[in-house]
């Protein structure tokens, strides 16, 4: 099995320091907030799809290995109020969780849909 080698676009969330540093980026700019598992086929297929998502737009995307933060996996079921699964993604914005999926949900185009509503939802604004 292939070692995990850290990557650059994603941003590990490693205690609730972060995650509140996090959750409160959000109410400036959208986040993509990701649970991976790294015992799960389905999360490693996944995260190369929030890999790619995070190589194509500027949406900070942080992300939760739940093997060694469950304690911050925990506080994210806490806190939004959804249940938690691996894999999961969130986009959350303004403190709402405007996208949130699990396993096979969790796809490019989805994600990109809800960045590009908020990017039109914003220009509507301006």
């Amino acid at each position: 099995m292939q070692q995990d080698v850290p990557n650059l676009s994603l941003t590990p969330l490693t205690d609730e320091a972060g995650l509140d540093a996090a959750l409160a980026h959000a109410h400036r700019e959208p986040i993509l907030l990701f649970k991976h598992s790294r015992w799960c086929g389905i999360s490693h297929r996944v995260r190369e799809e929030v890999l790619q998502v995070a190589a194509a737009r500027s949406v900070p995307v942080y992300e939760v290995v739940v093997q060694t933060a469950r304690p911050v996996s925990d506080a994210i079921a806490r806190r939004l109020g959804i249940r938690h699964e691996t894999p999961q993604a969130f986009v959350i914005y303004q403190g709402q969780v405007v996208f949130h999926a699990s396993h096979y949900a969790i796809t490019p185009d989805a994600i990109h849909e809800t960045l590009d509503q908020l990017d039109r939802a914003g220009s509507a604004a301006e």
